[in-house]
């Protein structure tokens, strides 16, 4: 399997591409027996048109400038004339402002294809725009992800948006993060252990998938006993300013990975490198944040589930 059909950058589970079907079907293979297979299907449909732009994006790093390729504007929601309405904000609002802290834009590269993304949260709002070009029109597209895990899209044959929360089971939420970790070299004790919180703070479990790592990672993690023989600390500029942090995977196959942090201990970029990994294949890829003001307005969505996805809900949660 090929680097580019698992790296998520995942917008997460906010963006629409096509080649996270590749992922799909290695997660497939472990839950098959756990659901039925209709349903499986569904988790596909929406999982290529929802996170594999994220994972091709973060592919072959390019450091072009992605606002230059992928407008900032929502379209989508100026065709419509859509209202805006985020009843998520409404839930738990005290324990989300607390974990969510600052607005992050974050930037993932596709240089084969030529194209990019761009993904924007908003603290005030906890919730994420997300613009990308449609692989197969190459019309630029937006989607939103807002604090409960929904996935926010328009659907053109019903000329409305609609939402839908799948992919924020108990279970499957959990399943990204998880190849994320593994596949980027980060220190898995501080992404379960967010999981964890995340989870006794009764928040939804990574609903802005690698977007939400600015607010799970900190240099510590990187040099606990367990993990400082993973990695080699050094210090360098990024962005202008002198101080920065990097820490290099030593693992072999992985020479070339890196995560940065600037000299205010914020997550500033996720570089990978991955050659002949018997799972992961082989690839490089790139995830870039920039800390400024962003506002996302969440349009008024309709919710659609899936046959059979309150059954698979219940058979996903380990409290049943």
């Amino acid at each position: 399997m090929k680097l580019k059909s698992l790296l998520i950058p995942v917008l997460s589970l906010s963006i629409i591409s096509t080649a996270e079907a590749q992922l799909l079907k290695k997660l497939k293979q472990k839950a098959e027996q756990a659901a039925e297979r209709t349903i499986l299907n569904k988790t596909d449909e929406i999982v290529a048109q929802k996170t594999e732009k994220t994972i091709d994006d973060v592919v072959d790093g390019d450091d072009g400038d992605s606002n230059e390729s992928v407008s900032s504007k929502d379209s989508e929601t100026s065709k419509s004339n859509a209202k805006f309405a985020n009843p998520a904000l409404e839930n738990n609002t005290a324990a989300k402002r607390a974990w969510y802290t600052t607005d992050v834009r974050v930037t993932s590269y596709d240089k084969e294809k030529q194209s990019d993304m761009v993904c924007y949260f908003d603290a005030d709002a906890i919730a994420m725009r997300s613009h990308f070009k449609d692989q197969n029109t190459g019309k630029p597209k937006t989607s939103y992800t807002d604090s409960d895990g929904y996935f926010i899209s328009f659907n053109e044959s019903e000329n409305q948006y609609t939402k839908t929360a799948l992919l924020a089971m108990p279970g499957m939420s959990m399943m990204a993060p998880s190849m994320m970790a593994s596949a980027y070299k980060l220190p898995t004790g501080a992404v379960f252990g967010a999981f964890e919180e995340m989870d006794k703070q009764g928040l939804a479990v990574y609903p802005f998938m690698h977007v939400d790592f600015p607010f799970v990672l900190k240099p510590e993690h990187f040099r606990d006993e367990m993990n400082s023989s993973a990695y080699r600390e050094s210090k360098q500029s990024c962005r202008g300013s002198l101080g920065c942090t990097k820490f290099s995977v030593l693992e072999a196959g992985y020479e070339g990975s890196y995560t940065l942090f600037d000299n205010q201990n914020r997550l500033v970029e996720i570089n990978i490198y991955i050659k002949d990994d018997p799972f992961f294949g082989s690839g490089k890829g790139k995830i870039e944040y920039f800390y400024e003001d962003v506002e996302v307005k969440v349009p008024a969505a309709v919710e659609k589930k899936m046959p059979g996805q309150d059954l698979f809900k219940k058979g996903l949660d380990p409290k049943n």
